[in-house]
């Protein structure tokens, strides 16, 4: 015989699947997800016109030459020295930096050098670098050679492993989104679909042969199945759709396919930690008319989290510490971990207290959804909900 709460699972699942509204909303999130996918690496690419810091000892080198592509346009910025050169390349002034090394110039880059920028500084510095060979020199055909063999440039990252700040912000507004919709979407219906079993007194039937708790239990787990399902989906079509039309960009940010999966997790326990809120608020509530008013606690719970991981955009205290208050860790801590600036126990640090946090929410949530789900005829407050007997 199946356990009750799963037979109230099966049926808030099957009410769901065959809502249009829903089948159609996933779908189109998909797409979306799936399409949004392959901005960032589009708006990383970058152009065609290029600022290059120089010392006056690199700006010979690096002068324009006959026969370069039109197209590209780079812009030489002269700097005091080779201090100072590093110091406009790490403030994003200039796109890279060269300075004359002990045996070669050395082109400077902070995350990375555009291949085009690098191909054509390269090519021009090694005609340079000939030029003046032939005229120091003379046409003694074994310096010649000597001057011709100089090693062509080296690359030096002044910080490689950095990720570009637009595409953290970008997929930390993409996991917030995520989590925000999903959570308030189903969370939604949760409440609504309690108000209407009140409202049409379908509720005095059902606990006349299921336990009130197993009620609960069975909608906040058949709504989380088809939630993480949905939010499984759109987490998969957005790493395909990088993976097929942005490999470079995902391959360059290791950490995306981690911070996938570690959102996958927060979600699953943010969702259980909210759901029985909105389970509760829809208890408290008579007609759906006043839903509004005993669910806004609730989404504040989850708006003001929202809006507070957009002021956290650049690592430092605030950020740290919204990855570890429960209600927003689970839009902050993935986006840590596409920064690469965690180690692995602050993520499980975080889902520990979120899970501790859930404890709590269920707790206070399943005594006031007790209390409530059959009073009708006017809304309840907290207190009321509170101390009303079962």
């Amino acid at each position: 015989m199946k356990a009750q709460w799963w037979i109230i699972a099966q049926r808030e699942m099957t009410e769901k699947l065959r809502d249009k509204g829903f089948i159609f909303s996933t779908v189109l999130l998909f797409v979306l997800v799936a399409a949004a996918s392959v901005l960032p690496g589009v708006i990383s690419g970058g152009g065609d016109d290029y600022d290059v810091a120089v010392t006056a000892q690199a700006q010979p080198l690096v002068v324009a030459r006959p026969g370069e592509d039109p197209d590209t346009r780079i812009e030489l910025k002269e700097v005091a020295d080779d201090a100072a050169a590093e110091a406009a390349v790490r403030a994003g002034d200039v796109d890279a930096a060269v300075v004359v090394g002990d045996t070669s110039a050395v082109i400077l880059g902070d995350r990375n050098v555009s291949d085009t920028l690098a191909g054509v500084l390269r090519t021009r510095i090694g005609s340079a670098q000939t030029v003046l060979g032939f005229q120091a020199l003379g046409v003694d055909q074994t310096e010649v050679q000597r001057v011709l063999s100089l090693p062509p440039p080296s690359t030096r990252l002044l910080d490689p492993d950095a990720v570009d700040p637009l595409l953290v912000y970008l997929l930390g507004l993409a996991f917030a989104l995520l989590f925000f919709q999903i959570v308030v979407l189903f969370g939604y219906s949760i409440a609504q679909s309690v108000v209407q079993e009140k409202q049409t007194r379908v509720i005095e039937l059902l606990v006349t042969t299921v336990p009130v708790r197993q009620l609960l239990i069975g909608k906040i787990l058949g709504n989380g199945i088809l939630a993480f399902g949905q939010i499984l989906l759109l987490v998969v079509a957005g790493v395909a759709a990088l993976r097929i039309a942005q490999p470079e960009l995902l391959d360059s940010i290791p950490g995306i396919p981690s911070a996938a999966a570690w959102f996958l997790v927060f979600f699953v326990l943010g969702f259980a930690m909210l759901s029985c809120l909105w389970a509760a608020a829809g208890a408290m509530a008579s007609r759906l008319e006043d839903l509004q008013s005993t669910a806004t606690p609730v989404q504040m719970f989850v708006m003001l989290p929202f809006f507070a991981s957009f002021l956290a955009n650049e690592p430092g205290p605030l950020q740290t510490a919204l990855s570890y208050i429960p209600l927003s860790s689970p839009m902050v801590m993935p986006k840590r971990v596409v920064q690469g600036d965690v180690a692995l126990w602050e993520p499980l640090l975080s889902l520990l207290i979120i899970a501790a946090t859930a404890v709590l929410f269920v707790t206070v949530a399943r005594r006031l959804y007790e209390n409530s789900l059959l009073q009708t005829g006017r809304s309840l407050g907290f207190r009321s909900a509170w101390k009303k007997a079962v």
